[in-house]
């Protein structure tokens, strides 16, 4: 006697149970996939605007400090003498007028005189730092927004006024290498060990700052000692721009802050 058996019933449900189960982990993973895509793409989406915002942010403080250096100079040129004299006020523009970040003491900022009106005006780059955040991970960094405005001043009857303006990139990039030139002989100057160095030592010494590139010169005007402290009136030299500076030695420190530096009228480099 022959007996048959017929698994197909059984093998049909096991196949439709299989390929239901298929079905069901599918449904899941696209959805898995599509929240993680999803999330991704607002995460990306947030850390963008964010960052658009905190750039913009910026870009409103560097027009503030413009403003703020405009008014603060204003301020300055009325409380000095009015028999101070136009090199006074110069100094006073290229000392007040500029970004007020310690750094930018070293910026050598275009400086106009029209001496049929007496407007000074000085052009020079601000800047502000703001956070670039990741979207998804990494280490949060730092961006600067710099723009370049030019700062006229000029007396009326009513006093000192001041206008503010937003200038090319260009007509500030372009007295970098001077400002670069500065900060080498900073650096140099930390070398000076006597406030009594004679002017030929100096610029003996600032010969190795100009060594570094071949665009750097740097002619001394003036050198004078009292008690630890040297100060060098230099008038530096740099692809074509120069700009004449005071720097201050205390030769008794060796911290990098031992040379003081900033720009000064050009008058003091005439000799």
């Amino acid at each position: 006697m022959t007996h048959t058996t017929d698994s197909t019933p059984v093998t049909g449900r096991g196949a439709r149970a299989v390929t239901g189960g298929c079905l069901a982990a599918l449904i899941v993973l696209i959805l898995v996939l599509g929240t993680v895509l999803a999330w991704t793409a607002y995460a990306f989406h947030r850390a963008g605007t964010g960052n658009a915002d905190r750039r913009t942010r910026a870009r409103a403080a560097v027009e503030r400090q413009a403003e703020q250096a405009a008014s603060a100079t204003v301020r300055a040129l009325t409380a000095a003498r009015s028999s101070a004299g136009t090199v006074a006020a110069q100094d006073i523009v290229l000392r007040e007028g500029r970004d007020p970040d310690p750094g930018g003491s070293a910026v050598a900022s275009e400086l106009g005189y029209d001496r049929g009106t007496g407007r000074l005006t000085v052009v020079t780059p601000f800047s502000s730092v703001y956070e670039v955040r990741p979207a998804l991970w990494g280490a949060v960094r730092t961006e600067s927004e710099t723009r370049c405005y030019a700062l006229a001043f000029g007396r009326d009857t009513g006093g000192w006024r001041a206008d503010v303006t937003a200038r090319p990139d260009a007509d500030c990039t372009r007295r970098q290498p001077v400002t670069d030139a500065a900060q080498a002989a900073q650096a140099a100057l930390r070398a000076l060990v006597r406030p009594d160095a004679t002017r030929s030592e100096v610029q003996r010494l600032l010969a190795t700052a100009g060594s570094t590139a071949d665009d750097y010169a740097y002619d001394v005007t003036t050198v004078t000692g009292r008690g630890t402290t040297a100060t060098v009136i230099a008038l530096v030299h740099a692809a074509g721009q120069q700009q004449c500076y005071r720097f201050v030695r205390n030769t008794q420190s060796h911290d990098s802050d031992s040379v003081t530096i900033r720009p000064v009228a050009g008058a003091h480099c005439d000799g």
